[in-house]
């Protein structure tokens, strides 16, 4: 009877592993591209074409990839929509390009 029940408890834990992680991939993607018209360094918000959109570390993107943003600078932003739990939602990067660099940020 024990082994019974640890089976079906592994059956069970598996499928809603496997639920879950399903739910986590089906996120929506979007795409902004043009210039930067503004820049805020807290919270790190770069605003693209009216599009304000956050997390990206402006220091580590300088540091480690040489891509040191500033405004006028052409971008193309892929984001995902974050809501937030007061309710409101934003823009969260997944990654950068400017010019050829790309860089993937989550």
């Amino acid at each position: 009877m024990k082994s019974t029940l640890k089976i079906m408890f592994v059956i069970l834990t598996a499928v809603l592993t496997l639920s879950a992680v399903q739910n986590v991939g089906a996120v929506d993607t979007y795409t902004v591209e043009g210039t930067i018209d503004s820049m805020s360094y807290r919270p790190n918000v770069v605003v693209v074409d009216g599009t304000k959109v956050y997390g990206m570390k402006f220091d580590y993107l300088c540091n480690q990839y040489t891509i040191c943003l500033e405004e006028g600078e052409i971008v193309s932003i892929l984001y995902f929509e974050f809501l937030c739990d007061d309710g409101t939602t934003k823009a969260m990067a997944s990654s950068i390009t400017v010019g050829d660099a790309t860089v993937e940020l989550r």
